[in-house]
């Protein structure tokens, strides 16, 4: 994928409403630069009339004939703090007209690209906390590390149940698998509903321990920003792609800058059965129906017996 968040640092402020092309193999002319107003801005250049696309509160599509048989179709971000998601969608939607050769066929694929992205710009940025942060980092380094590896990316996508509000985080048949990511320092684990580790089968808890890092930390897998771009690059199916998106959005996945970029090391994910030995409160041991909610914490180190290898 084309790295835009150095071709657009890179852009000199000079620039101002103009734009540069980009060399790729396409029946569609790209260019990206700075608009008039200041923003960034991705078009794409045809000489068929495209198909009509609608704006949403964080990105503005403009559609226009410059001459006869020269048409545009530009993108404009509208808020400059979602910077590091506009990236990503710059990336993606240009990898939709890779190598399409007839125009007609172009400008549809990236009609259907950016109505799978539209529902991710549609909201106000509002702000996540540093736990969510930590709980979205953690579940898709999950996704990334465990998940594609053993299902695939199509039906590891599929599983993530964790943003729909189901009970487990992830859940195939009747495997299931229940992620917690805590700080380095932690000596305890909450589980935070009964329902959690409630289950008739066995199943998996994940810990992951990670730790604060500078801004200027990078592995790949030091922000929600990068895992969210490298289980990106892996989707190939459009369904999967807008179910994907679709989750983050459910789980509260925030487009600020500040959302994406803070950077944490994951020092370890350990796995622990999950079975009538473990350590848990079940549905079942719960006798008054007055309990309405109800959490408990596990100390961590004495769970070893039921580490997984």
């Amino acid at each position: 994928m084309i790295d835009f968040m150095n071709m657009y640092s890179d852009l000199e402020k000079d620039l101002l409403g103009n734009q540069k092309k980009l060399m790729i193999s396409s029946s569609l002319s790209v260019y990206y630069g700075i608009n008039g107003d200041g923003n960034f801005r991705l078009s794409f250049m045809s000489s068929v009339i495209p198909p009509k696309m609608e704006s949403t509160k964080l990105l503005k599509v403009s559609q226009f004939e410059e001459s006869d048989a020269v048409y545009w179709t530009c993108f404009d971000l509208m808020q400059s703090t979602a910077k590091q998601v506009f990236y990503t969608f710059c990336g993606d939607i240009v990898s939709s007209v890779y190598d399409i050769q007839d125009e007609h066929k172009a400008l549809i694929l990236l009609k259907n690209r950016f109505h799978t992205w539209k529902s991710m710009f549609k909201r106000d940025i509002s702000k996540i906390t540093d736990e969510m942060i930590k709980g979205l980092l953690g579940e898709l380094y999950f996704l990334r590390e465990f998940m594609i590896v053993k299902y695939g990316i199509d039906d590891a996508i599929e599983i993530w149940s964790g943003p729909d509000g189901a009970n487990k985080d992830f859940s195939k048949g009747t495997d299931w698998y229940e992620v917690k990511t805590v700080s380095a320092n932690m000596i305890s684990v909450k589980i935070s509903s009964v329902t959690q580790l409630s289950s008739a089968t066995p199943g998996h808890l994940a810990i992951i321990r990670l730790e604060s890092m500078s801004s200027q930390f990078e592995d790949g897998q030091s922000s929600v920003g990068e895992l969210f771009q490298s289980v990106l690059r892996l989707i190939e199916a459009d369904e999967t792609r807008e179910k994907f998106l679709e989750k983050l959005i459910s789980y509260g996945f925030d487009l600020s800058d500040d959302c994406c970029n803070v950077k944490y090391k994951i020092l370890s994910c350990t796995l622990y059965k999950v079975d009538d030995e473990f350590p848990r409160i079940q549905e079942t041991d719960v006798k008054f129906q007055e309990i309405c909610k109800l959490s408990y914490e596990l100390i961590i180190n004495a769970l070893e017996r039921f580490r997984e290898e």
